[in-house]
């Protein structure tokens, strides 16, 4: 049998968008700037807080970069 001519056999390339880029990094300063916030308030902003803040900002920023793919 011969494959459909609009069905192309092979690795497809995803061109990647800027709008996705710029979008996951005003996400992750967002919640990077409620994470401290919300700590702030909590009376929990520390060293270590701050920095499990930036990690779960990274996570975010990277899964809405990842995710509008």
């Amino acid at each position: 049998m011969m494959p459909h001519a609009g069905i192309r056999m092979g690795r497809a390339s995803v061109k990647t968008g800027k709008a996705s880029l710029i979008g996951g990094i005003a996400v992750g300063i967002a919640v990077l700037v409620l994470w401290t916030a919300v700590a702030h308030e909590l009376a929990a902003d520390g060293v270590a807080t701050i920095a499990v803040g930036i990690l779960v900002a990274a996570g975010v920023a990277a899964w809405i970069r990842l995710a509008d793919l």
